[in-house]
């Protein structure tokens, strides 16, 4: 009886021994799974670009020729227009070369007119001269003239010396930085003034080559601390930069009354057009193996469907995509470890 009674529990234990928990796998497969379906929702794509905000144009200032300081007409922070006058060299050495060319011309003048009074009488005897001497006369005044060329250009040559001694601004603009005082001596092409034009700025930066929907024209929100103010796309480059394989992209902000100042770090907001064929899922359908994706239930308990997608942005608990989806599409929420691997 009590072998009997042994036999029995073996039994029961090698019957216990032979059932096998299921794999995991083939346990969350079973499982029941979390659907959600695929919405379509209006979308405007927006990217962040961050950077400093630059002059629309600046330009740094010198003389062409050395000399010293004889007066600075502007100080810093002063608004200039094109053409004003900024600076001036000590010219009393130029002038005087000036006045020395302009006295070489005037006599070389004179003897250009004598040449040519003589060239005409010479003319007006015709055969009564010898070839010889018609030449001779032709060549003196030829020569005189040539003098009184060579003398003009020398006096151009001045002149323009005695204008490099006058520095001007070359666009309107403000003076952001000049010369202490007066009396330095400088070097030709040594730079002493900057004149930014600050009617505008401009931020240069880039986006993924992946945000291929970027456009020039595009709104764009600036903002420089609590300051914002709108901006445009200025230019979209349409090459990468071979460094980053980035897209350049340059934003324009129109600064009336310097609303922002120059040089200082913004945020930019960049607003695109408004997509109709963007669909939405919820957040936890988005896989990352290796690209973006969702997992398609066309059928209950059979194998997902991989769906390739394009991630757009995100939205209350929502991915948007752009991919080729109908809505109503029943998509997979948060699978399970290694479900339709």
């Amino acid at each position: 009886m009590k072998t009997h009674v042994l036999f029995c529990l073996a039994l029961l234990a090698a019957g216990c021994d032979s059932t096998t928990a299921p794999a995991p796998a083939e346990a969350a497969t079973r499982a029941p799974l979390k659907i959600g379906v695929v919405e379509q929702i209006p979308f405007t794509p927006t990217i962040e670009i961050t950077g400093g905000l630059e002059p629309i144009a600046s330009v740094q200032l010198g003389f062409d020729v050395p000399g010293r300081i004889s007066a600075l007409l502007v100080t810093r922070g002063q608004s200039v227009s094109s053409g004003d006058p900024v600076a001036r060299l000590d010219s009393a050495l130029a002038q005087s070369q000036l006045a020395q060319a302009e006295a070489a011309h005037s006599a070389a003048k004179a003897q250009s007119d004598v040449a040519r009074s003589g060239w005409e009488r010479v003319e007006k005897l015709g055969d009564a001269l010898s070839p010889q001497q018609r030449a001779e006369a032709e060549a003196g005044f030829q020569a005189a003239e040539a003098m009184e060329a060579q003398a003009e250009a020398a006096v151009r040559l001045a002149r323009t010396n005695v204008g490099f001694h006058t520095l001007k601004a070359p666009i309107n603009g403000v003076v952001t930085n000049s010369p202490d005082n007066s009396g330095i001596l400088i070097g030709a092409g040594t730079p002493m003034f900057v004149i930014e034009d600050l009617s505008a700025l401009r931020l240069k930066g880039s986006v993924p080559e992946t945000e291929t929907w970027i456009e020039e024209g595009m709104r764009v929100k600036i903002q420089s601390g609590s300051t914002e103010v709108e901006g445009i796309v200025e230019t979209v480059i349409p090459s990468l930069d071979p460094a980053t394989r980035r897209i350049p992209v340059e934003i324009r902000v129109d600064n009336p009354g310097t609303q922002v100042r120059a040089h200082s770090f913004v945020r930019a907001t960049v607003f695109g057009h408004e997509l109709s064929d963007a669909i939405a899922v919820p957040k936890g359908a988005l896989v990352a193996r290796p690209d973006f994706s969702v997992m398609i239930e066309e059928t209950p308990g059979a194998a997902p469907k991989i769906q390739p997608v394009q991630l757009l942005g995100e939205v209350e608990g929502k991915v948007i995509l752009r991919a080729d989806l109908p809505v109503g599409t029943r998509v997979v929420v948060d699978p399970p470890h290694g479900y339709g691997e």
